[in-house]
């Protein structure tokens, strides 16, 4: 059984892990590169300096996304928006490799993943998003890329299965499915397990419970605005 502790902090431990050289840093306070994606890492029991190591990160009027955040916010910081964060488990998802429709993509096809990140919403996806790890991607039959899965955060021993979207009219063909077996058989041939993470509102969780997904935790990630 892998050992689940990365698990309780997964940005910081990406961020101060295997993905350090995506980080920018300012005291006890980390994020990804802004181009990258739009994760904070940093304790749960923040401090005055923690908050304005933050907010100098995030430059002016700009985001912060504060992860399972248990001290108040500092006068002038507003919450713009809270959002239930559920953590999936997948050591028990049954991975496979990728048939001959599924594709790898690369930063040739940043364009059109966005495009189809724009009309699915399965998440943030940035122009070097793609770089974090892996995304495979199936083609329709006029060339069109209609679904993607990829890598994202990769704490010690895991892999987010991240972005993983379907064009609605490539609905109901079990190709989301393929394409995060796909991507878990990559995250497994390392020797790492998949997880995954997902809005609390998110039908999608009965899917990846059937799946074999099991629910590790729950968390209120929240959009807050630092005093500009």
């Amino acid at each position: 059984m892998t050992d689940t502790a990365p698990l309780t902090d997964p940005i910081r431990n990406s961020l101060t892990g295997i993905q350090s050289r995506f980080a920018q840093t300012r005291g006890r306070i980390t994020r990804y590169q802004p181009d990258v994606s739009v994760f904070y890492g940093h304790p749960a029991e923040l401090t005055a300096d923690d908050y304005a190591d933050a907010a100098a990160l995030a430059g002016r009027d700009a985001t912060v996304l504060l992860r399972d955040r248990r001290t108040p916010l500092p006068a002038g910081w507003r919450v713009v928006e809270t959002i239930g964060l559920v953590q999936l488990s997948g050591e028990a998802f049954e991975t496979e490799p990728g048939d001959g429709t599924v594709v790898a993509l690369t930063a040739a096809d940043v364009p059109e993943m966005t495009a189809l990140v724009r009309r699915t919403e399965p998440g943030p996806f940035l122009p070097r998003t793609i770089e974090l790890g892996t995304y495979l991607g199936v083609r329709g039959a006029g060339g069109a890329l209609v679904a993607m899965a990829g890598e994202r955060m990769r704490p010690g021993g895991w892999t987010e299965i991240s972005a993983v979207c379907t064009a609605p009219e490539a609905r109901g063909r079990g190709i989301a499915t393929r394409l995060m077996r796909a991507v878990g058989a990559g995250v497994r041939a390392r020797g790492e397990q998949p997880f995954l993470h997902t809005g609390a509102d998110n039908p999608a969780q009965r899917m990846y419970h059937a799946l074999g997904f099991v629910t590790v935790s729950e968390v209120a990630l929240e959009i807050v605005r630092p005093v500009s």
